[in-house]
């Protein structure tokens, strides 16, 4: 119960994040001080190289890796539980044929998919380090974490779309001062000539 009313209250430092590695961050954090998973990453999608990439990490994860491993189509359990979208828990991991470093000191991990964003996950050295409830309390979290990317990512389209707009209106303003500036010339000779033509010609038209 006090896991879950502190998932409630992290959803609103969530959603007032404005960048998905500042998501990630609270993401990272929130995982490790509400559900104790000590080592814990957030792997996000790049759609341009298509892997998924160390976004942010706890500290305690630096004592069992030395580096933060990108993950590729095929090449990981990580990459698996991304393509299927099921959260996970491997309790031997050197056991599973989609190891992705067989010389890992990690022994069981936990993998959350963030939607189409990422995934989050923890590992220990000890086997079957998690269960069912880690599960479920995960899925929670990683439900609040994909909700805030997608509001991250609606608010950077809503802001380019402006940025659009506002470009779009400035080029507008600079042709409308051209026209402008050049009909101006034009429209005081034919002025001058109208007012000519009224001097000479008594006519109404």
């Amino acid at each position: 119960e006090r896991r879950l009313v502190a998932l409630s209250e992290s959803v609103q430092d969530l959603i007032r994040a404005d960048t998905r590695e500042e998501v990630a961050d609270l993401g990272v954090e929130t995982a490790r001080a509400v559900l104790g998973l000590e080592a814990n990453t957030i792997h996000l999608y790049d759609e341009a190289e298509r892997t998924l990439e160390p976004v942010a990490a706890s500290d305690a994860i630096y004592d069992l890796l030395d580096a933060l491993p990108s993950f590729t189509p095929g090449d990981s359990i990580a990459w698996r539980v991304y393509e299927s979208g099921e959260a996970l828990a491997v309790d031997d991991v050197h056991a599973d044929p989609d190891i992705n470093n067989p010389d890992t000191p990690i022994k069981s991990e936990l993998y959350l998919p963030l939607g189409e964003y990422g995934i989050l996950l923890a590992g220990s050295e000890t086997a079957a380090a998690f269960d069912q409830r880690d599960v479920a309390l995960g899925e929670i979290l990683a439900g609040h974490v994909t909700s805030a990317l997608k509001q991250v990512e609606r608010t950077e389209q809503l802001r380019d779309h402006r940025r659009e707009l506002e470009q779009h209106n400035d080029r507008l303003e600079a042709f409308t001062s051209v026209v402008s500036h050049d009909l101006r010339n034009p429209l005081h000779v034919a002025d001058g000539q109208l007012q000519l033509a009224r001097e000479e010609c008594a006519s109404e038209h």
